[in-house]
C-alpha cells in the first residue's frame, strides 16, 4: 500500500500540466482569432505612422515645426511619451507608437489569460475539461502560452509590416518588440490577478487597473520631469528607455522579461494554494439579515467595487490634468526655447520654425 501511494503520489505531482499541449492547440484554434483584433490595431498604429508622415511632413522645416509645437504642449507626453526625435520617419513613429502599442498588447494578453483561466472556472468550462486528462496547472499555463505566444505575433506582424512601408529594419524591430515585451509583463500581471481575484470580472479590472495606473503614471514622470529613479520603478518606462531610431537600446527589454518570468512563477505558486473557483483574496461574507430592501441598494452593493475603482481612477486623471492646467505657466516657462516661441506669437509651421531657431 505505502508503494502504491508513493507511486501515486509521485504521478500527481508530475501531472499537474498533463494535458497542457492538447488543450493549447484546441484553444489557439478556438480562441486565437480573438486576439486577432489586437495584432491588426498594433499593425496599423505602427505602419500609419511610416506611412503618413511623409505625406503630412514633406519637408525638414515641417518636421522642425512639428517638433517645435509637440515641445511647446508637455501634456502630450501624459500619452505618447518623450520625442526622442521628430525629424526623421521611424522617430515619429517611435514616439506615436511605441506607448499606445504596448498598450494595446497589454490589453490583448490580459484579456487572454483571464479568458483561459477564471472566466473558465466561472462559466464552468474548467470543470468540464477537469473530469477529463487535465493537470491542475495546465489551465493557467495555456492561458500564459496563448498571450505570450499571440504577443510575439503581434510583434513579428507589426514589425514586418512597418518594414515593407518603409521603416527602418532595426528601429521598427525595435519597436516592435517593445510591443511584444509590454504584452508579456501584462500576461504576467494578469496570470497573478487571475489568482487573486475572486471572479473573472474582479481579476480582470485588477490587471487592467494596474496597466492604466502604470500607464499614467509613466507619461506623468516624463511629463513632470520626475527624477530618474521613477523611470526604472515603472515597467511602463523600460520601453520608452529603448529609444527606437533615437538610440535604439536594446538592453531594457531584459528587466521586462526578468519581470514577466518572476511574476509567471508567482502566478503559479499562488495557484498551487488556491481553491478551484476561489481567489486568494476572498470577498467578505454578506450581512447575517438582509438589509436591501430595494432593488436601487442590491444594485449598488453588488456594484460597490468597480464603481470605487472607476471612482479612483478618474480621481487620478482629473488629479493629473489639473496639475497641468494650474501649473502650465511654471512647466512652459522653465524651457527657455518655449519662451521665445510664446514671445514671437508664433502660430503656423513657418512661424514655429522661424521662431525656435532664431538666436534671440
Amino acid at each position: 500500500m505505502s508503494a502504491i501511494g508513493t507511486i501515486s503520489g509521485t504521478r500527481r505531482s508530475d501531472s499537474s500540466l498533463t494535458g497542457t499541449m492538447p488543450l493549447l492547440r484546441t484553444s489557439l484554434k478556438h480562441d486565437g482569432r480573438l486576439l486577432a483584433p489586437w495584432i491588426l490595431f498594433a499593425t496599423v498604429l505602427s505602419a500609419s505612422s511610416v506611412l503618413v508622415y511623409p505625406w503630412v511632413f514633406p519637408t525638414q522645416q515641417d518636421r522642425q515645426g512639428l517638433a517645435a509645437a509637440i515641445g511647446a504642449n508637455p501634456a502630450l507626453g501624459l500619452i505618447f511619451g518623450p520625442a526622442h526625435d521628430l525629424t526623421s520617419v521611424d522617430g515619429f513613429n517611435a514616439w506615436r507608437s511605441v506607448a499606445l502599442g504596448g498598450l494595446l498588447a497589454a490589453l490583448g494578453a490580459i484579456f487572454a489569460v483571464i479568458r483561459a483561466t477564471r472566466a473558465q472556472e466561472d462559466s464552468g468550462q474548467a470543470e468540464l475539461l477537469a473530469s477529463g486528462v487535465l493537470g491542475r496547472s495546465s489551465r493557467l499555463l495555456t492561458g500564459a502560452a496563448m498571450a505570450l505566444f499571440g504577443s510575439l505575433a503581434l510583434g513579428i506582424v507589426a514589425g514586418l509590416v512597418t518594414i515593407a512601408c518603409g521603416g527602418d529594419v532595426q528601429a521598427s524591430m525595435l519597436l516592435a518588440a517593445t510591443f511584444t515585451a509590454t504584452g508579456w509583463m501584462f500576461a504576467a500581471v494578469a496570470a497573478v490577478t487571475a489568482q487573486l481575484g475572486s471572479d473573472a470580472r474582479t481579476a480582470n479590472s485588477m490587471a487592467v487597473g494596474t496597466l492604466g495606473v502604470l500607464f499614467v503614471l509613466r507619461g506623468f514622470a516624463y511629463s513632470i520631469d520626475a527624477p530618474r529613479w521613477t523611470t526604472w520603478a515603472n515597467p511602463m518606462s523600460w520601453m520608452v528607455e529603448t529609444r527606437p531610431a533615437a538610440g535604439n537600446h536594446w538592453w531594457p527589454l531584459l528587466p521586462a522579461i526578468a519581470f514577466t518570468i518572476v511574476m509567471l512563477f508567482t502566478a503559479f505558486v499562488l495557484q498551487a494554494r488556491r481553491d478551484f473557483g476561489q481567489g486568494a483574496i476572498t470577498p467578505s461574507p454578506g450581512p447575517a439579515r438582509g438589509r436591501d430592501r430595494s432593488t436601487w441598494r442590491l444594485a449598488l452593493r453588488i456594484n460597490r467595487g468597480p464603481i470605487i475603482t472607476w471612482s479612483i481612477a478618474f480621481l487620478m486623471l482629473g488629479v493629473v490634468f489639473g496639475y497641468f492646467t494650474t501649473a502650465i505657466t511654471d512647466i512652459l516657462g522653465s524651457d527657455s526655447n518655449v519662451q521665445q516661441i510664446l514671445a514671437a506669437g508664433a502660430v503656423t509651421p513657418d512661424q514655429l520654425v522661424a521662431a525656435s531657431s532664431s538666436p534671440y
